[in-house]
């Protein structure tokens, strides 16, 4: 799916009523299956950018497309609708739920549909080497056996979209290195586009476009 942005603000508002500007007059377009890097200082407003992307938030004003669908004229319901069946995202922490297994964790956006979705997820597993621990709990694994988790996580759905959020920060280079191959690897493989957040230059590299902003607007 293609994205486009018509003059996106986000403002937050203080205790004192003053606006807080996050994102400002923001004009974007990325093309069906393209890879971005989204780049800049702490606090200009990333996160922000692609959590509005991502349907998670509403700006303060201005229009998000994806596809032909102004989503932001539509209610909360649809908006929902839309990331349970086109969406996945994954964060710089796996936010895997501790009591469920592995298992159960890929398969806790598809819920509702868990029996058909099963061996699915089984697969997904088998794609990101976790096969073997589909049994296990989230504290029995690795940091980097958890983020391969949230990746087949967001996978379940096989998503149009897939926004991740530094989806290696956390992780030493070699372990980064295989969750961002996982993550290409996939992203190509089901013709998604992909916008990820990033500090990290090389990782940027490797996408079709790198997008710095700064103080909310991109440069």
């Amino acid at each position: 799916m293609n994205i486009k942005v018509e003059k996106l603000i986000k403002n937050y508002k203080k205790k004192d009523s003053s606006d807080i500007e996050v994102l400002k007059n923001i004009d974007f377009e990325i093309p069906v299956g393209h890879k971005i890097a989204l780049t800049g200082p702490s606090g200009v407003g990333k996160s922000t950018f692609i959590h509005i992307l991502g349907l998670m938030d509403r700006p303060t004003s201005g229009k998000v497309y994806i596809g032909d669908v102004d989503c932001f004229a539509n209610d909360d319901k649809y908006l929902c609708n839309m990331r349970k069946k086109n969406i996945g995202f994954i964060f710089q922490f796996h936010y895997l739920m501790p009591d469920f297994t592995v298992l159960e964790n890929i398969l806790l956006p598809v819920w509702s549909e868990k029996n058909i979705k099963f061996e699915q997820a089984k697969n997904i597993l088998e794609k990101v080497g976790l096969f073997h621990r589909q049994n296990h709990f989230p504290n029995e694994l690795s940091g980097g056996e958890q983020q391969r988790a949230a990746l087949a996580r967001a996978l379940i759905n096989n998503p149009k979209l897939i926004f991740a959020d530094e989806p290696t920060g956390n992780l030493d280079r070699i372990t980064g290195l295989e969750v961002e191959k996982l993550l290409f690897k996939s992203s190509s493989e089901l013709g998604s586009t992909l916008v990820l957040v990033t500090h990290n230059d090389e990782l940027a590299s490797k996408t079709d476009n790198i997008i710095k902003m700064i103080d909310g607007e991109i440069a």
